[in-house]
């Protein structure tokens, strides 16, 4: 039996960008995007030899932000993937909550796509403002009522602690939130990122000028 691998897949297109990010990610890039994806395509279709080796396990969409992107990416790349192996353990897209909609959430179930992970960070909409993020609280409920509607079963959640503003009781309360949600909508994993001030983001920028302070 061949040894197992897992993928990651990177996306590097935001709709913004949010004020702590570090990672390779783009916005206003839209006429990028399928010139990305072919070459994408193209450097898995020329490792075919190291591919074939090994049996695909588990892959992994991060961003970026996948789901800013037209789902018709993802699934052509899910499709070139199965050229290698015909079943995976797991395969994970992150998802923004302003960024999704059923119809994508579905093509992303019909190629193969298993497991979702929300970036929520946090469920105080004052200190998602302050950190850039788009969404709200409510948009997150929105995300999890749709990926139910599409019978996803294996969600998992982002937060970030500490946060501009953010006190430890405030993060024991979104904590708790999702707790309760858990049975509801089928969330298994939450990951709580710890957060790193890079110099040349605007979260730098704006500490400097201290209009923040970090509890």
């Amino acid at each position: 039996m061949n040894k197992k691998i897992g993928i990651y897949i990177h996306i590097p297109f935001c709709k913004s960008k949010c004020y702590y990010c570090d990672f390779v990610s783009y916005t206003n890039k839209e006429d990028y995007i399928e010139k990305y994806i072919d070459a994408l395509l193209k450097e898995i279709l020329e490792k075919a030899d190291i591919l074939s080796e090994y049996e695909i396990s588990t892959i992994y969409f991060g961003g970026g932000t996948p789901s800013s992107i037209d789902s018709k990416y993802i699934t052509k790349i899910m499709e070139t993937l199965k050229l290698f192996s015909n079943k995976f353990d797991e395969v994970t897209i992150e998802i923004n909550p302003n960024s999704i909609t059923k119809d994508k959430l579905l093509d992303y179930k019909n190629a193969g796509i298993n497991r979702l992970s929300i970036g929520l960070q946090s469920t105080h909409n004052e200190i998602l403002k302050k950190i850039g993020r788009t969404h709200t609280c409510n948009d997150f409920l929105n995300t999890l009522n749709l990926a139910k509607e599409a019978n996803f079963t294996n969600i998992s959640v982002d937060l970030i602690y500490p946060l501009p503003e953010l006190t430890l009781s405030m993060f024991e309360d979104t904590l708790k939130f999702i707790v309760s949600l858990s049975d509801e909508y089928n969330i298994k994993h939450i990951s709580v990122y710890n957060l790193e001030i890079h110099e040349d983001t605007k979260l730098a920028f704006l500490l400097k000028e201290r209009f923040f302070i970090i509890m």
